[in-house]
């Protein structure tokens, strides 16, 4: 078992540092780029000062500054894998050019990585931002739907023609479709889990009207039912499904409220009302 842990601790310490490398902003690659750059030119000239024979034999016997210059030309051109083959490295100058071309692709490397990434973030949050879109734009035609199903039946009532079985079937699917459509609301503000998109302050409010005028219909449906003598209540299917519908309602408006980063906690009260006002209804003429 021990060999597992430690090729697990090892495997973890490797991961933390490709993350650790990959997230590095792209000033400090150049920077690391250029500092390495400048160090192997400076390893170069001091071989080539002290260790001839074991440095790039061009730099021999040349000035200090023609040598620290033909010491970075070298190291620039080892470090961008050019290789025009003016400045040959001999003895443990080939050692440091390896070294340094294989650390130089690897910094080309994390930062091409890093380029394509931030391109498909990028790409992501565009997709992610037009699928809230979608959804936000399916959440209210839906409730526009569970409007019109209402007014429908509300005006049947309202001219004293009887309802029929689909009329009832009709309301109960439009109450299970409002269930489904709450439920959906506090995806708009999940920004823990994806950082990616929050609704807007604007698309807020005619979510709200929405959720307000689907529950103001409701409450109107209920009072000409009442005026015309029709007994809703003997409505198994719709009444439960109203049931459910109104608990959907008291359980998401508080989270749809706690999630909101806009103050606009009145609108929030009104959908409750409206809530407790059918509820209270329900109650007094139910068994």
């Amino acid at each position: 078992m021990r060999p597992v842990k430690i090729n697990h601790e090892r495997h973890s310490l490797h991961q933390r540092a490709v993350e650790i490398v990959t997230t590095l902003p792209y000033s400090t690659l150049f920077s690391l780029w250029i500092v390495l750059t400048a160090g192997f030119a400076m390893c170069y000239a001091l071989l080539a000062t002290f260790i001839p024979e074991q440095a790039p034999q061009a730099l021999i016997n040349l000035p200090l500054l023609d040598k620290l210059g033909n010491s970075l030309y070298f190291s620039i051109v080892t470090a961008t894998s050019t290789g025009y083959g003016d400045i040959v490295p001999y003895g443990f100058s080939k050692v440091l050019s390896s070294i340094q071309s294989i650390s130089a692709l690897i910094i080309f490397a994390v930062f091409i990585t890093r380029l394509v990434s931030q391109e498909q973030e990028i790409a992501l949050k565009e997709i992610h931002r037009l699928t809230y879109e979608d959804v936000f734009h399916n959440t209210r035609e839906g409730f526009f739907i569970i409007r019109k199903d209402i007014d429908r039946i509300l005006g049947k009532v309202e001219r004293r023609e009887s309802l029929t079985p689909q009329d009832w079937e009709d309301l109960a699917t439009a109450y299970k479709l409002g269930q489904s459509l709450l439920l959906e609301i506090p995806d708009f503000y999940d920004a823990e889990d994806n950082h990616l998109y929050t609704i807007d302050e604007r698309r807020e409010q005619l979510l709200q009207e929405a959720v307000h005028r689907t529950l103001h219909r409701i409450n109107q449906l209920i009072d000409e039912c009442s005026i015309a003598g029709v007994d809703w209540t003997r409505q198994k299917q719709s009444v439960q499904e109203l049931e459910e519908f109104l608990h959907v309602v008291h359980k998401i408006t508080p989270l749809w409220r706690d999630r909101s980063p806009y103050q606009r906690h009145e609108s929030f009260e009104n959908i409750l009302r409206l809530m407790e006002r059918v509820t209270n209804r329900m109650t007094a003429v139910l068994p």
